[in-house]
């Protein structure tokens, strides 16, 4: 193989490469989103559980609410 073959092929290589990091690099931005995404929403269902939590603790839920149902 002479150079100029072995320079085409290696920019070939290269350009596959760069094709795959580019694409590799969008999957994982698209990765980062979703878990921006998914963080804000547990956040939000954790402070939602505190709240209610919070209402139970105060009373607001009875003691009843406590107690097994009456078929126990």
């Amino acid at each position: 193989m002479d150079n100029a073959a072995s320079i085409v092929e290696l920019q070939q290589q290269v350009a596959f490469q760069e094709e795959t990091i580019d694409t590799l690099n969008m999957m994982v931005s698209a990765q980062q989103k979703d878990l921006t995404r998914l963080d804000r929403a547990l956040a939000l269902m954790a402070q939602q559980m505190k709240s209610l939590q919070q209402s139970a603790d105060a009373g607001q839920g009875a003691p009843e609410a406590n107690q097994p149902p009456p078929h126990y």
